[in-house]
Parts: C-alpha cells; sequence; structure tokens
C-alpha cells in the first residue's frame, strides 16, 4: 500500500490526516491500458477483368436468410471492456471517462489529492500497454489479473477488483 500524509490544517487537530491510496489502483493507473489499433475498412474480394458477378436467383419462394443474432457478451468480455475502456482513459487523460469507470464508492474516493496524485503520476510516466487480462468472476465481484507494460516503468502484473454496479466497474476502495 502506498501512503502520502499531507500536513493537517491548523483547525486545532494533532498529528497529519492520512491519504492513502491502494498501490493496485496506482498500479492500475500505471501499468493498465489498451494500446490497440485497428485499420478499420472491410476486405473486398478482388475481381479480375474476366470475372462476372454471380447471378441473382429471383425465382425462389424462400426470403432471404435474417442475419444471425448477436452473441451475448460473457461477464469476462465485459469486465476485460471495462478494463481497457478504464485503460484507454488513462491514457488519454480523460479523467471524467476514468472515474465513471468506477464504482460509486472509490469514486468518492478518487478526488482532490488522490486525483492530483493520478494525473501527476500520468504525466510522469506516460502511457499503458496491455498484454493480457484473466478474469475471474465470483457473483457480481469480479478480479482481472492484469499483464501489461508502461513506457517510464517497465513490465509487470497487476490484480484489479471489479464490481457490477450498472455494468462492471473498478472497485479498489480504501477501508480506513
Amino acid at each position: 500500500m502506498t501512503t502520502t500524509t499531507a500536513p493537517d490544517t491548523s483547525d486545532g487537530r494533532a498529528g497529519r490526516r492520512l491519504f492513502t491510496v491502494s498501490a493496485a489502483v496506482v498500479a492500475a493507473a500505471v501499468v493498465i491500458a489498451s494500446c490497440s489499433s485497428s485499420t478499420g475498412g472491410t476486405a473486398t474480394p478482388q475481381r479480375s477483368a474476366t470475372s462476372k458477378p454471380a447471378p441473382v436467383s429471383t425465382s425462389g419462394t424462400n426470403p432471404p436468410a435474417a442475419p444471425p443474432a448477436p452473441a451475448a457478451v460473457s461477464d469476462e468480455d465485459q469486465v476485460r471492456q471495462t478494463v481497457r475502456a478504464f485503460n484507454d482513459a488513462y491514457n488519454s487523460q480523460n479523467w471524467e471517462a476514468y472515474t465513471e469507470l468506477m464504482c460509486v464508492a472509490m469514486r468518492n474516493q478518487f478526488t482532490g489529492v488522490v486525483m492530483d496524485y493520478v494525473k501527476k503520476n500520468r504525466a510522469n510516466t506516460g502511457a499503458n500497454t496491455i498484454k493480457s487480462i484473466a478474469v475471474t468472476i465470483n457473483g457480481d465481484t469480479a478480479t482481472a489479473s492484469i499483464t501489461g507494460t508502461n513506457e517510464a516503468i517497465g513490465s509487470g502484473t497487476i490484480t484489479l477488483p471489479l464490481k457490477q454496479e450498472d455494468g462492471w466497474k473498478v472497485c479498489q476502495i480504501y477501508h480506513p
């Protein structure tokens, strides 16, 4: 666990106010992000100058087949999508999207000095690349084991908890 302290205000309280940022969350901000690329477009078959288009039959009584229904996306794939989106937001420094991918309890902790630390860390360490995400689902919670590389820090593996809360959300929270 990484701990950062800041002086307490002069309101008469003794000691220091303690801000704790879980190592898993900081590591998540450091290690996990997707740098996938897509070339886009659709493959088009090539025809030679001598080929002719295939004939279209109009004499059949069967209507064209309906396209297949889209396959349901598994919980595991939904967790992977959340982790990748979380890291895309981190890499692009889209902090609104980044915090929207957190569970409410985590989002409530990621304000002020904690968010400032995440932003500073991103500026100092650069972008990340995900190499793999292994997912374990346990009811309405999940664990993602993420292996990736950071531009400045290098390679590493972290475990990140998620929670089903209006979709899968990253949910690493500090319990004082």
